[in-house]
C-alpha cells in the first residue's frame, strides 16, 4: 500500500494511515490480475486475491480467506505498495504450495460476494476487517454481472470446528437463525485440523499477521492528525500570461494525460523565469477554480491536467519563479492532491519544490513552520530537502541544520500537533535514514522522548537511530534522483491506459 515505510526503503507509502488510503483511494485503480486457491468448491475454503495497479507500477493487494460452506469472510488481510517481485514471490508460494489460478474478477467478486450473502442467512456477519478490505473490491451492485455459485454443502450451512474451537461461536448463531437446518463437525485434537489444509496461511499465520496490522493500527489511531486549517487567499478568476499558448495547453481537456512533445520542448525553450512565472499563474487560476468545489465534494470529474502538467514543468526550469505555486499547491488539502494528481502525488511534488527551492532553502523551512496543514503534503517538504542533500552532498552541513532546527522545534509543536504530528514525524525520520543523519541523533533521540512519533512507519527510536547509524536496509534512491519529464509522460500515459 502496509504503512511501514522504513523497512523497505522501495515502497512509496501514501502519507496517510493504510486504512484511510484503503477507504479513499484504492477503487479509483484499476484491477489487476486475481487468483483463486483450485478445488475450493470440494474444500469449502477459498483463498481469493485481488489486486489494483498504483501509478508507480505497484500493487495493492487484497487476499481473502473465504469459508465458502458456512462463515463466508473468515479471514482478510491486505497490503497497500506490494512491489512486482514481491507479488511474484507471493504468487509463486501459493503455486508451489495450494496451488493457484488466475480468475476473472467477476468471478472473484461473485465468489466473495456470494460467500457472504450465504454466510448473512445464517446470521453470520464477516469479520470486521472486511469494512476496510471490501474498499479493494468493486461496489457490489448491479453493475457487476451475476455468476451463479454453489455455498454450502449438500444445500445447507456446513460448518467446521477446528480443534482450538475458535468457530464454536457460530454454532450458537446458526442455532438462533437456522434452527437446526445446519450441519456442523467438530474436529479433535487427535484428528487435527483438515479444515486449512488447502489454505496458503495457516489460522497462526493468520492471526499473527492481523495481530501485527492491528499493532501498526493502534500505533497509527494513537497519534491525533494536524487538524487543516489554512485560510485560503484570493486567487485569480482569469488567467495572465505573457505565453498565451502555455495556458491554451496546460489548461486544455485534450492534454488532461499528456502533453505533446512539441509543446514541452516549447515551453522549456523559453526563458526559465519567463515560462515558470506564466506556469505559477495558470496554477493559481487552476486552484480558485476547484478548490471551493473539491472541498465541498460537488466537483465532477477533472477537465484538464493543469497541476500535473506545472509540477513536471516547474521541475525542469528549475527557476524561483515557480516557487510560490509549488508552496500553494503544497498548501492545499489531501483531497485536492487526490483531485489533480492522484496516487503521483508524492512523486511529482517533491522534485518540484527541489528544482524551485534550491537557491530558497529558507521558503522551506518557513513552509515547515506554517500551522494548520496536512502531513500527506507536507511530509514532501523534507523529503526535497533530502535530496538536496543526495544531490549536492556540498550542501550537507547546511541541510542538516534546517533538520537539526526542525526537530528541535517539534519537541514542542509535536504534543500539541502544531505544524506537525506523529504521522509526519514518522515520516521525517524515514528522510533521516535515508541521508543517515549520525549528527542528527541527538534530536531524534528528544523526538521520540515526547512519545508522539508515530512508530508504525519508520520504526521506534531504536530501529531508527540503528539504521542510521549502520546504513538503511533498503534505500530508494531514485526518488531522489532529477527526473526525466518525458519518461514522467510515458508511465502516466501508460497507467491512464
Amino acid at each position: 500500500m502496509a504503512k511501514k515505510k522504513s523497512k523497505n526503503k522501495n515502497k512509496q507509502q501514501p502519507k496517510m494511515s493504510p486504512e484511510r488510503f484503503i477507504r479513499e483511494r484504492v477503487r479509483k485503480l484499476p484491477i489487476g490480475k486475481c487468483y483463486i486457491t483450485p478445488d475450493w468448491e470440494q474444500t469449502g475454503i477459498a483463498q481469493v486475491i485481488i489486486t489494483r495497479i498504483r501509478a508507480n507500477g505497484n500493487y495493492v493487494v487484497g487476499i481473502f480467506l473465504v469459508d465458502t460452506f458456512c462463515i463466508g469472510i473468515k479471514d482478510t488481510i491486505y497490503y497497500t505498495d506490494f512491489s512486482e517481485d514481491e507479488l511474484k514471490e507471493l504468487i509463486n508460494h501459493y503455486k508451489s504450495g495450494p496451488g493457484l489460478e488466475e480468475i476473472s474478477y467477476n468471478e472473484a467478486h461473485n465468489i466473495i460476494y456470494g460467500a457472504i450473502e450465504f454466510a448473512e442467512e445464517g446470521g453470520i456477519r464477516p469479520m470486521k476487517n472486511f469494512a476496510v478490505t471490501q474498499y479493494i473490491l468493486e461496489e457490489d451492485t448491479e453493475d457487476i454481472p451475476l455468476i451463479e455459485y454453489d455455498f454450502g454443502k449438500n444445500g445447507k450451512h456446513f460448518l467446521v470446528i477446528g480443534s482450538d474451537r475458535r468457530e464454536m461461536h457460530y454454532l450458537n448463531t446458526l442455532k438462533k437463525t437456522l434452527g437446526d437446518d445446519f450441519e456442523y463437525i467438530m474436529n479433535t485434537e487427535e484428528d487435527g485440523d483438515d479444515y486449512y489444509d488447502d489454505s496458503e496461511f495457516s489460522p497462526e499465520d493468520l492471526e499473527k499477521g492481523l495481530e501485527n496490522w492491528k499493532a501498526m493500527m493502534d500505533e497509527s489511531d494513537r497519534h491525533p492528525e494536524e487538524r487543516y486549517a489554512y485560510e485560503y487567499p484570493e486567487y485569480p478568476q482569469t488567467v495572465s500570461v505573457k505565453n498565451q499558448f502555455i495556458a491554451d495547453e496546460l489548461l486544455s481537456p485534450d492534454n488532461y494525460y499528456e502533453l505533446p512533445r512539441e509543446v514541452i520542448e516549447r515551453i522549456l525553450a523559453l526563458p526559465a523565469d519567463e515560462a515558470a512565472e506564466d506556469i505559477s499563474n495558470i496554477v493559481m487560476y487552476a486552484i480558485g477554480e476547484t478548490y471551493k468545489d473539491i472541498n465541498d465534494d460537488t466537483i465532477g470529474e477533472p477537465e484538464n491536467g493543469a497541476i500535473m502538467h506545472a509540477l513536471l514543468l516547474l521541475t525542469q526550469l528549475r527557476s524561483e519563479k515557480g516557487l510560490d505555486a509549488v508552496l500553494e499547491i503544497m498548501r492545499q488539502n489531501d483531497k485536492f492532491a487526490d483531485y489533480h494528481l492522484g496516487d503521483l502525488a508524492p512523486e511529482v511534488i517533491h522534485p518540484a519544490l527541489y528544482a524551485c527551492a534550491l537557491n530558497n532553502v529558507a521558503a522551506i523551512e518557513a513552509y515547515l513552520n506554517q500551522s494548520g496543514l496536512e502531513s500527506y503534503i507536507r511530509e514532501q517538504a523534507p523529503e526535497a530537502l533530502a535530496m538536496i542533500i543526495i544531490n549536492h552532498p556540498e550542501r550537507r552541513a547546511e541541510i542538516i541544520e534546517v533538520f537539526r532546527r526542525l526537530l528541535t522545534s517539534m519537541v514542542t509543536r509535536l504534543p500539541k500537533q502544531e505544524a506537525c504530528d506523529g504521522a509526519f514525524a514518522g515520516f521525517v525520520m524515514s528522510n533521516l535514514i535515508d541521508i543517515e543523519a549520525k549528527e542528527l541523533i541527538p534530536e531524534i533521540k528528544a523526538l521520540f522522548a515526547t512519545d508522539n512519533v508515530d512508530r508504525s512507519i519508520a520504526g521506534d527510536c531504536n530501529d531508527v537511530i540503528s539504521e542510521i547509524q549502520n546504513g538503511p536496509k533498503y534505500r530508494n534512491t531514485d526518488k531522489y534522483k532529477f527526473p526525466d519529464i518525458y519518461k514522467q509522460y510515458a508511465r502516466l500515459k501508460q497507467f491512464s491506459e
